[in-house]
């Protein structure tokens, strides 16, 4: 646990956090964009959420993992996987209150910290020692 800098899981959580919700607004608008004149924004909004165009938002935390690596300056992979701990516990919430459960969202939930582990890879493996 002392080989945990909370300095980076903090920094790099909310960067994911944010940075997720810049992309998803983003992404969606200009998905929205190119829709049909005839569709309503909630016909755009389920079709977006269901897109892949969507999924894209999670490079959101590849970039943050790579942040939490860099900042903790060890551990990286572990460091990296911390780094979706805002997103995993919002998405938790929301399967809990706000959003009925499905498919996408669990897997959504359980591919945060393995992107977020994927970023503190690639930031070890192209850090120059």
């Amino acid at each position: 646990m002392k080989d945990i800098s909370l300095k980076a899981v903090a920094i790099s959580s909310v960067s994911s956090f944010v940075l997720m919700i810049v992309f998803i607004t983003l992404l969606g608008t200009a998905y929205g964009a190119v829709q049909p004149a005839g569709m309503s924004e909630e016909e755009i909004a389920v079709a977006f959420a269901t897109s892949w165009v969507s999924m894209l938002s999670l490079l959101a935390v590849v970039l943050a993992g790579a942040l939490g690596a860099r900042i903790a300056g060890k551990r990286h992979v572990l460091h990296g996987a911390l780094s979706a701990s805002l997103n995993v516990i919002w998405g938790i919430f929301c399967l809990i209150f706000l959003m009925p459960l499905s498919a996408m969202m669990v897997l959504t939930l359980l591919a945060n910290p393995l992107l977020g582990a994927l970023g503190g890879y690639i930031y070890l493996s192209l850090r120059k020692d």
